[in-house]
Parts: structure tokens; sequence; C-alpha cells
């Protein structure tokens, strides 16, 4: 009486199951490119020749020199870290502001085109109530008495013992975008994408507590009447609010471990269960020639 054997031969399902368990843990492609677009979460406008005058709360920010060469500087904030998912990967940004009006008397406002900065914020001010309520634009380019803690030419917060390192705001050096804005009232001005201001943003995302948004600054500023007025977040008319749009992809992210064992788990199952596996078995050569 003879003994034959065969060799078991590891069934496909537990190949598949062996797949699974080894795939945990690798990354999966990104949900593609998205677009948002911000309202403005803080608007400010601090002057040179009033130092403890601010807008912090009214319907527009001045950017530039007065009637006597002194410069208004703006300041912008959005609120990048709530509105974007913590993974994204900024590729485009874009400021647009509405233009109020133009320094000079009526009949001989400023007709020189002239460039306008963003340079980022390091220092960290407050909004503050200063012109909360104010409806016009016109005889308002002195700003009005600050109301703490709104912020001033010397102070991130007015009367809060918090001064700029620098009168006149606290700031990056070189310009992370340059736009350059004209007279036509009402007409939109756009600082488009650049590598410095995708840099802005995208630290601005990673790093909250360091997004103190951008400084609105005219390279004429010390030139007389050269001001440009813009539209804040608090005029009536929503759609010459200041906006950012941002463009951005999604990191690719790994699915948990435990999804691609659990897939790679129950693909084994059902190989095994669909080939059942070849056994030893007893043979009689009488029975079986």
């Amino acid at each position: 009486m003879q003994f034959h054997s065969t060799r078991r031969q590891a069934p496909p399902g537990l190949a598949f199951a062996v797949l699974g368990f080894t795939l945990a843990g690798l990354p999966v492609a990104g949900a593609g490119a998205a677009t948002i677009t911000l309202g403005a979460s803080k608007v400010s406008t601090i002057f040179e020749n009033q130092p403890t005058h601010s807008i912090g709360k009214g319907p527009a920010v001045f950017v530039g020199g007065d009637a006597d060469g002194s410069p208004r500087r703006g300041l912008i904030d959005f609120n990048i870290a709530a509105n974007l998912p913590a993974t994204a990967i900024i590729t485009g940004v874009e400021l647009t502001l509405y233009l109020a009006d133009v320094a000079g008397a009526s009949g001989s406002e400023d007709v020189t085109p002239r460039s306008i900065e963003l340079h980022r914020l390091t220092g960290n001010w407050a909004h503050g109530p200063t012109a909360l309520g104010v409806t016009q634009i016109e005889g308002t380019d002195q700003g009005f008495p600050a109301i703490p803690p709104s912020p001033t030419w010397l102070d991130r917060r007015y009367l809060q013992n918090q001064p700029w390192a620098t009168p006149g705001g606290d700031f990056k050096p070189l310009a992370s975008a340059t736009t350059v804005v004209g007279q036509a009232i009402g007409s939109a001005y756009t600082w488009t994408s650049t590598p410095d201001l995708v840099a802005d943003v995208q630290a601005m995302l990673i790093a909250p507590s360091t997004n103190n948004g951008w400084v609105l600054l005219n390279t004429d500023e010390w030139i007389p009447d050269t001001y440009r007025v813009f539209y804040t977040q608090a005029w009536d008319d929503t759609a010459l609010r200041p906006r950012l749009q941002i463009s951005y992809e999604l990191a690719a992210v790994p699915l948990p471990a435990a999804v691609w064992l659990f897939g790679g788990g129950l693909l084994g199952l059902a190989g095994t269960i669909r080939r059942r596996p070849d056994v030893s078995r007893r043979t009689n050569p009488e029975i079986n020639p």
C-alpha cells in the first residue's frame, strides 16, 4: 500500500491578503485643484501726521500722501487658516480692491498712476472700533481719534503698551506684490499672484499665529496728494469689498492603515472561499490504478 502526496500551493486569496497588509500606509493622490475667495477680516488705516488717529472699522482705507505729503498706510488681513484645508498647497493668490476716491481737490484730482505695494506684516495688530458706524468717505483722510485697541502710526494696539518696533508698522522690506492704481473710481485693481505672495499665504496657513496680513504702501507716499482710497469690508455694497482669491491643491495623504488591512483581509478571505485548498490524500492502487 502506497501513500502519494501532492505539494500544497498557497491559495490565491492568501496572496491578496498579504498584499493588503503590505500596502498599509501607502499615500493616495490628492483631491485635485480648487479656488476659494475670502473677504477681509480686518482693514485699518494709520496716519503719519496724526499718530493717535486711526480708522479701524470705517468704509474706506487710505494709501499714500495727503495734501501735505504725509503718508497714510493701509493694513489688511484675511483669515486663511479658518477657510482652507490644513494640507492645502497654495498655487496662486490674487488680492482685489475697488477704488473709492483719489487725492486732490474736486476737479484737480491726482492723475498720475501710483504704484502700491503689498508687504507682509510681521507685527500683530488689532482692528479696533474707531470710525465704526461712519458711512461717508469724503473728509475722513485725517482719520479719527483712536479708540483702543485700534492701530495707529505708533502702536499696534493703541493705549495697550504695544508699540510697533518701527513707527508706521513692522513689515518685510521687500514687496510681495505691486500694482499700479489709476483714477477710475469704482474700478477693480488686482495684485496678481507672485511667488512671494503665494509663499506668504502658505506660511500663514501653516502657522496661523504669524498671519498678520499685509500693509498697503504707496511708493509715492511722501509726495503731496498721491493717496488712493479703497472700499473696505464695512462698505455697504458687498460687490465692492476687498477679496482674496486663493488657488490650491490638496497634498497627498496616507489612508489609515486599518482601511488597507481591512480591504486586504476581505480580498484574502474571498479568494480562499472561492478555491478549496488541495490536501494530501491516501490512494489505494487497487481502487485507483
